[in-house]
């Protein structure tokens, strides 16, 4: 949040002009001991926000190489988008461009497609509350039904890696060998029967606005592996917040079996205090079932630990259970697409959106007028 102009932190740019604020509201996961989250409510930003190049930033080979960095919040995504595409002069960048639009973006005049790998997992949350999902059979059962390939192409466009739990592959703690579990349909099918699912039982999958493309794909892919009804409720934008409050809280117990859901963070090493725990941990705003005593151990374990090389390998060990569990529908990890001006030298980060390292070509339109 940055909610006046000044020489914010030492970074490459300084705010001029405009603000950006958050507005939250909290969620408290457990009284004792205490652990709480917050959600957000609203998003305040002036119609610009302006950087100016920092003039004191201490790493000069990196940059900046650009005198200003002016954001539009007075545009839509979708306007933005159009004139990115479209035009020159009105807008350079958009980021968060969804998989269905960059083909659109790659036959543009004006504008290129910059993707790369992202900081985000999707999974599948068993509603464990139930006492089917405790059923470690039924949960392998759904994760042998997907075929992960296709999942990404229809569901994604193919902007999406595969990942074998939720540790990516590009981070330092990613375990070696960990492969994603392949497509099989009749294996899936008998551990289903095995693990007692009801005949003429419909498999409810609820997710946000923002996966509603995935939820339908993941459906008809459970349909067809495992020869059962699913049903997919998208809960609306205006419900979301009070979704989220009910998820995080734990006094309500969902009505549905899955939640597709997601998670991103600022990371390149000891993953699980970002996904493992959020998704499974105690004090996980999506935790969706009780406490789980061998994960919390495991937790406890590699937050006792300061050397490096002790971390990366807990971490590595809490994503293969997770995995071995199959605690979750793992599925894959969106990448990060950006529009671009062809004229401007982008290098996107994994982690953040920067542009110390941004540098526009003699051809842009900025140092042709």
């Amino acid at each position: 949040m940055l909610d006046a102009p000044g020489s914010w932190g030492t970074g490459p740019f300084m705010l001029t002009d405009g603000y950006s604020s958050i507005s939250n509201v909290q969620a408290v996961i457990n009284e004792e001991p205490f652990s709480s989250t917050w959600i957000s409510t609203k998003e305040e930003r002036t119609p610009y926000v302006v950087l100016d190049a920092n003039p004191y930033y201490w790493d000069k080979k990196r940059g900046p190489r650009l005198d200003r960095v002016v954001f539009r919040n007075d545009v839509s995504p979708e306007a933005a988008l159009h004139l990115c595409m479209t035009t020159e002069g009105q807008v350079d960048l958009v980021n968060v461009v969804k998989p269905k639009d960059a083909s659109k973006v790659l036959a543009s005049r004006f504008a290129k497609l910059v993707n790369v790998n992202g900081n985000k997992v999707v999974v599948g949350l068993f509603n464990r509350f139930k006492h089917d999902y405790k059923d470690r059979r039924l949960r392998l059962a759904f994760n042998l039904a997907v075929n992960r390939e296709r999942f990404i192409k229809e569901g994604f466009y193919g902007y999406a890696d595969v990942i074998p739990a939720l540790t990516t592959p590009w981070v330092f703690d990613f375990p070696e060998g960990l492969e994603p579990r392949g497509y099989d349909p009749v294996e899936a099918r008998r551990l289903l029967h095995e693990a007692g699912w009801q005949e003429g039982r419909a498999f409810e999958i609820a997710t946000f606005k923002e996966f509603e493309h995935p939820a339908f794909v993941l459906a008809e892919q459970l349909r067809e592996a495992l020869r059962i009804s699913v049903n997919v409720t998208v809960i609306s934008v205006l419900d979301e917040v009070k979704t989220r409050r009910m998820m995080a809280e734990k006094k309500l117990v969902p009505s549905w079996d899955l939640f597709l859901a997601s998670a991103a963070a600022l990371f390149l090493e000891a993953t699980p205090a970002f996904f493992h725990r959020e998704f499974f941990g105690a004090d996980g705003a999506l935790r969706m079932g009780p406490e789980i005593p061998e994960f919390e151990a495991l937790f406890k374990k590699l937050s006792a630990h300061i050397d490096r090389d002790d971390l990366l390998a807990v971490s590595k060990e809490i994503d293969r259970y997770v995995y071995e569990e199959a605690l979750g529908l793992f599925l894959c990890s969106p990448q990060d697409l950006y529009a671009v001006n062809k004229e401007v030298n982008f290098r996107p980060y994994r982690t953040s959106l920067e542009f110390a390292e941004t540098e526009v070509s003699l051809n842009h339109w900025s140092r042709r007028f």
